[in-house]
């Protein structure tokens, strides 16, 4: 694996750790409710709206909107500036004014609305033509990449490739044990405060590194768009 691979590898399974610490301060805060896994809160709301259970649908319809809020301010964060470091840096600052806001404020109401936001943005950081390339806060596609890699090691093809997906996987679950073990000692916004100082300090290591690179200043370019064929 080359030098600029490893790096991307390194930063991915780095942000994937905060983003399942911070999934699992906000399962234990929301009492069972995702602040990443829309998938598995489209489903809470299907049965919930299916079973006239209003109050729990309206709490899972906020989470989705607001992580869909979140992924649209990464999208245009990552239009400015370095475009990594600037998705970095907003999702710094909505953790950080979201411990502020837990620590001042109704808990349950600022992990509600500032977690699933931040973890929507975050899932900017890894864009190539302005598509997500790497999912951070999702792994069910990541563990099927892993299977599959897997199946083509066996077979002849790139022999650690399947490990690479799995690492991501392995540093959600990592991060998520080390997540629920803070927020028992501390509570949630100070919970929050502390991955907050991890993406400070993984956004600045991030800028350096780009800057030693000569690729500092890089923004995301759009995808192009492609007329499809009319099939008769």
């Amino acid at each position: 694996m080359r030098s600029a691979q490893r790096r991307e590898v390194g930063l991915a399974v780095a942000l994937s750790g905060v983003a399942g610490y911070l999934d699992a301060v906000g399962f234990i805060e929301l009492r069972g409710h995702f602040v990443s896994f829309m998938s598995g809160n489209t489903t809470d709301l299907a049965t919930r709206v299916g079973t006239a259970q209003w109050p729990g649908a309206v709490l899972v319809a906020t989470l989705i909107g607001m992580f869909l809020a979140g992924v649209v301010a990464g999208a245009v964060a990552a239009r400015f500036g370095d475009g990594r470091t600037t998705v970095l840096t907003v999702t710094g600052a909505l953790l950080a004014a979201t411990a502020i806001a837990a620590v001042v404020g109704p808990v349950s109401t600022a992990v509600t609305v500032g977690l699933p936001v931040a973890m929507g943005a975050m899932n900017a950081t890894f864009l190539a033509g302005g598509e997500v390339s790497i999912g951070l806060t999702y792994m069910t596609g990541t563990l099927v990449k892993a299977g599959q890699r897997l199946v083509d090691a066996l077979t002849g093809g790139p022999r650690w490739l399947w490990l690479r997906h799995l690492s991501l996987w392995v540093a959600l679950a990592v991060g998520g044990v080390v997540g629920a073990l803070v927020h028992r000692v501390t509570g949630s916004g100070p919970a929050i405060g502390v991955a907050a100082a991890a993406v400070a300090v993984i956004t600045l290591v991030t800028a350096a590194v780009r800057i030693r690179a000569g690729v500092f200043g890089t923004r995301v370019t759009r995808p192009a768009v492609r007329e499809r064929p009319v099939v008769p």
